[in-house]
């Protein structure tokens, strides 16, 4: 039985093919829903846009790194986030990992109508992959170790290889391939024939199957994607893609392994992702109504806060939508507010007479609280607890 090849291994390599009309339907739903969102972002006061701003990239950072089974800080993101879209300069913090997440998209977003060079995908792999110690990983450059890159899993000795990429050597090719369609394909090329999802989602399975870094090939992927969404739209995208793939990262990955075997039919593959675009609107549709929901609540409450109380506030909003797991406690506002435990009842038995904040039930013997965000303060009602 003939071993089935990888798709780079094809003698019609890279000529992909798709049926476009089965795309039809979500091009067009996610062009509307695009219009939608920037229409019930614009509406938000500026302020509110730039914390709107920070809160879908703050999930994209975090849930793009947690694709590739690393965790960052969630406040040393938001720092960096802040800092370079305000001032468009890093803080000075020792968080490397998260300042080179949030620089990554930072500029993905800033340079949307930019052709991709072979300088901006190196460019954008260092903020995915920061300098660190005891590391021989390339940085800024293509991979040029001659031996295979394989993607495996297993233990030692009983390893199952999922995938294997082109030679080093083939690399500067490949990409240059790839670069030179990517550019004639956008909204400024010559070739403007190919819808926006399907043109994002080849990006970025024509990226992975070249895996053409040592590192971070993962993220700079899903970059493309961000940058080719934004380009099909003409404006960047605010559609969370990478938050709705990590929600069902193993599906993602077998799709992705999948995609690279056997033949460039790409039907399945770009059912795949169309689905995840969908998916990347509402939960950014969701951010948007959180950042609505979190104005509305200080135009509401914002005046009858003490010092303390605005502090527990604005630290369970920085949690995002979900806010705090298992509720506000009394240990918990005690440990925010650095008072004491009388201080901290008062307060607490405060905030729900004044209807801030309201019990959760089943809660034993200890009272849970959650923020009273009501579905007239959400507005559509897609923010709830």
């Amino acid at each position: 039985m003939c071993r089935m090849k990888w798709i780079w291994q094809q003698p019609d390599w890279p000529d992909f093919r798709y049926n476009e009309s089965a795309l039809k339907d979500r091009e067009l739903g996610f062009r509307l829903n695009s219009e939608r969102l920037a229409g019930s972002f614009d509406a938000l006061p500026m302020a509110s846009q730039e914390d709107a701003t920070i809160d879908l990239m703050l999930s994209e950072a975090i849930k793009t790194s947690a694709i590739e089974g690393e965790d960052l800080d969630r406040e040393s993101v938001r720092s960096s986030l802040f800092s370079l879209i305000t001032s468009d300069t890093l803080p000075d913090i020792s968080d490397h990992k998260a300042a080179g997440a949030a620089s990554l998209l930072v500029d993905v977003r800033k340079n949307w109508q930019i052709s991709l060079t072979h300088e901006l995908l190196g460019k954008w792999q260092t903020m995915a992959v920061p300098q660190q110690r005891y590391t021989h990983v390339l940085r800024g450059a293509y991979r040029n170790d001659p031996s295979p890159m394989q993607i495996v899993s297993g233990l030692y000795g009983r390893e199952k290889v999922h995938y294997e990429a082109p030679p080093a050597a083939r690399v500067p090719d490949e990409m240059t391939k790839l670069i030179e369609w990517y550019n004639q394909t956008s909204s400024m090329g010559e070739d403007k024939t190919i819808p926006g999802i399907a043109r994002a989602g080849i990006a970025h399975l024509w990226f992975e199957v070249i895996h053409p870094f040592d590192d971070g090939n993962g993220r700079v992927g899903r970059a493309i994607a961000d940058h080719a969404l934004s380009q099909s739209l003409g404006y960047p995208t605010t559609a969370c893609l990478a938050t709705a793939i990590e929600g069902g990262k193993k599906s993602y990955y077998l799709q992705l392994e999948k995609a690279s075997r056997g033949s460039l039919d790409a039907n399945t593959w770009l059912d795949y992702f169309a689905d995840m675009a969908i998916k990347a609107q509402e939960i950014a549709r969701e951010e948007v109504d959180f950042v609505l929901a979190k104005t509305r609540f200080y135009e509401a409450y914002g005046d009858q806060l003490n010092d303390r109380q605005a502090r527990m506030v604005s630290r369970v909003f920085a949690e995002g939508r979900k806010g705090f797991e298992g509720g506000i406690t009394t240990r918990k506002y005690e440990a925010i507010t650095k008072c004491p435990n009388r201080t901290a009842s008062r307060d607490l038995s405060d905030l729900v007479a004044k209807g801030v904040i309201i019990p959760l039930p089943g809660g034993g013997r200890t009272t849970r609280y959650e923020l009273n965000i009501s579905e007239q303060q959400v507005g559509s009602g897609l923010w709830k607890k």
